[in-house]
């Protein structure tokens, strides 16, 4: 019998805090950003996958042990050989592709990785194991289960997946906005693949991956969502704009905009209204 939708997650949501997981998602889709996954220069889907492969592909050629992995982690750091954008923000050389399409972001000491065995290596990582099996980003606790929701099912694949699943601040105000334009909550029932709704909704969250006004460098899409802060993203100066605050203004700040003229904050204001209208 073929297992419904609203069951595919019933054991796995049980598991996790907020009660929606949302790491390995599918075939295709899950999220390797609390690794560091998107922490890279000249971030590209097609570059960062080759990446990726690379890393698998050698992984599963060496032994098991602990000289032969604290070795692969040396030759990863060599081969890629740059400080990360964000220099306070570990990028694991362990994070790889996974499946047996090489098709979603995992990490390649779980247990469960092709050639381990069952064995967790992931003690052997930067922050150890313990870190890696219970640390669950802010969105699992931030926002709101039926969002989380919408979020996972519209998933394409596990770039733009990763890139927006913990942008807990920037998801909770564009669903706000959208519920407050509604005049009602929105849920995962609206949204059935390949209908219209579903690519409007796609389409308001592609403003994280090409928006317009947040400046190159200085980290670009990777969204640093720790809660020590270390990388605050700045507000818009308003005096200077000499404009009230906007009513999008956490949606503006939390997409790294950068926003020189009252013009250009009126283009900025339009294109989100636009999509989520």
């Amino acid at each position: 019998m073929k297992t419904s939708p609203s069951n595919i997650y019933r054991d796995t949501d049980a598991c996790v805090p907020g009660g929606v997981y949302l790491c390995q998602v599918s075939d295709t889709v899950s999220c390797g950003a609390c690794c560091g996954l998107f922490n890279v220069h000249n971030l590209s889907r097609v570059a960062l996958a080759e990446r990726l492969k690379h890393r698998s592909r050698a992984f599963a050629r060496i032994p098991r042990t602990v000289e032969a992995i604290g070795d692969f982690a040396e030759a990863v750091r060599q081969r890629e050989d740059r400080e990360p954008p964000l220099a306070d923000f570990h990028h694991c050389p362990f994070v790889g592709l996974i499946g047996d399409g090489l098709t979603r972001v995992g990490c390649l000491l779980h247990p469960l990785g092709q050639g381990n065995q069952g064995v967790d290596y992931r003690g052997l990582s930067y922050y150890g194991g313990m870190a890696c099996r219970s640390y669950f980003c802010p969105t699992f606790h931030a926002l709101a289960p039926r969002h989380k929701r919408i979020i996972r099912a519209l998933a394409a694949d596990w770039f733009d997946y990763g890139l927006i699943v913990t942008e807990h601040r920037l998801l909770a105000a564009l669903f706000e906005q959208l519920e407050d334009g509604l005049g009602h909550p929105v849920d995962e029932s609206m949204f059935p693949p390949g209908s219209g709704p579903a690519a409007e909704m796609r389409s308001l969250l592609a403003l994280k991956l090409a928006w317009p006004f947040r400046p190159d460098g200085a980290g670009g899409l990777c969204h640093y969502f720790f809660k020590d802060d270390l990388y605050p993203r700045p507000g818009l100066d308003y005096r200077r704009l000499n404009r009230s605050q906007s009513p999008l203004d956490t949606i503006l700040t939390e997409l790294g905009s950068v926003i020189e003229n009252p013009a250009r904050l009126r283009d900025a204001e339009a294109l989100v209204a636009g999509r989520i209208q």
